[in-house]
């Protein structure tokens, strides 16, 4: 479960995640341990973990500069903040950046991760482009228009897959600049494709990058990400979060992680490698139903159907015992996003096969 905010009745309500697999159990009567569980996008090929050290576990969880100067390593930027995930770095930037930017509305994706949105409502007014689409030209107008403050990108877009160029975003973070806003990318899914990533040495200083750990290495239950930002943006937020914002075993098995060049390369090289057997799998059997293909990435895909359609499909994978993930679009629209299966595993294949034959 996330949260809503209810502006009206200025109440933060409840939002859907995916993984979780307590209600799901709840609601669907299977055992917490019988789930075939693709509604996070997680990879599930997870990183091995290493031999943690017992200072990880005994001492106070200070940064370790092995840390910092692996994770710069692997981001290839040296202004970085670990985190403890995107989360609450996600839960915070809005106030920050209003508070040294301007009050203007942010422009956000209306479909996209909504604890962004979530986010920017507690804290002013915000505007929309659709996120189902390019909405180059949408954005470009708003811009233009001198009426927003502040631009967020989810680039690849979860669950929608729309991915921005490099080049792009830096001409929107230069537009931005001449009113003192600022551009954030979200770049939680960019792993298996650096070459789309917008972070470098010389970033525009007004561009703010997300990235997350969990999902690449498969580790979502360590919590750790990294925010990548100017100086003065990383200071602010590292005083809003306080010390000891990374528990000492994430911090060892990161650590570990990062500097495993020979592990990243060649995962990022498998995930791409699969993707289309991932697509495959059930490509075939959701078209026949109509189902349009929105996403199609190294790490989920994404379906547009019927909402009541989405929904009983959704119902009778959860009663086979696979987790998938529902997003409502509008207009009677749903999306249904699938991340990855574990192709060294017969049995999961076999499962959604059988899933997949049933609703045919």
């Amino acid at each position: 479960m996330g949260r809503h905010y209810c502006r009206r009745c200025n109440m933060v309500k409840p939002l859907l995640h995916g993984g979780d697999l307590v209600q799901a159990s709840a609601v669907f009567g299977q055992p917490q341990t019988g789930w075939l569980d693709l509604s996070t996008g997680i990879n599930p090929y997870s990183y091995p973990i290493p031999t943690i050290p017992d200072w990880a576990w005994q001492q106070l969880p200070y940064l370790n500069p092995q840390l910092l100067q692996a994770a710069q390593q692997y981001y290839q930027c040296q202004q970085l903040v670990v985190t403890a995930g995107s989360q609450p770095v996600i839960e915070r930037l809005p106030q920050i950046l209003i508070s040294v930017g301007n009050q203007k509305p942010a422009l956000i994706p209306s479909v996209g991760y909504q604890e962004h949105s979530l986010a920017w409502q507690q804290q002013g007014e915000i505007t929309s482009y659709s996120g189902l689409i390019d909405d180059t030209k949408r954005i470009n107008e708003a811009l233009a228009s001198g009426k927003i403050g502040h631009l967020l990108i989810i680039n690849p877009n979860n669950p929608t897959g729309i991915c921005y160029s490099p080049q792009q975003i830096n001409n929107w973070a230069q537009q931005l600049s001449h009113e003192q806003g600022f551009l954030v990318v979200d770049e939680a899914f960019m792993d298996a494709t650096p070459e789309q990533t917008c972070v470098s040495q010389k970033m525009p200083e007004n561009l703010i990058v997300l990235r997350s750990f969990g999902k690449f290495f498969g580790l979502a239950g360590i919590r750790l990400g990294a925010i990548i930002a100017s100086s003065r943006i990383l200071e602010t937020l590292a005083a809003v979060l306080g010390p000891w914002a990374v528990n000492g075993p994430a911090q060892a098995i990161a650590e570990h992680a990062f500097m495993d060049f020979p592990w990243t390369q060649a995962m990022a090289h498998k995930l791409v490698k699969e993707q289309s057997q991932q697509l495959q799998i059930w490509h075939m059997a959701l078209a026949k139903l109509g189902a349009q293909l929105q996403a199609d990435t190294p790490l989920f895909r994404s379906f547009a159907l019927p909402t009541d359609l989405a929904k009983e499909l959704h119902h009778k994978a959860a009663q086979a015992g696979i987790l998938i993930r529902p997003i409502d679009i509008g207009d009677s629209t749903s999306l249904l996003r699938f991340g990855n299966i574990d192709l060294t595993q017969p049995r999961p294949l076999a499962r959604c096969q059988e899933w997949l034959t049933s609703i045919g």
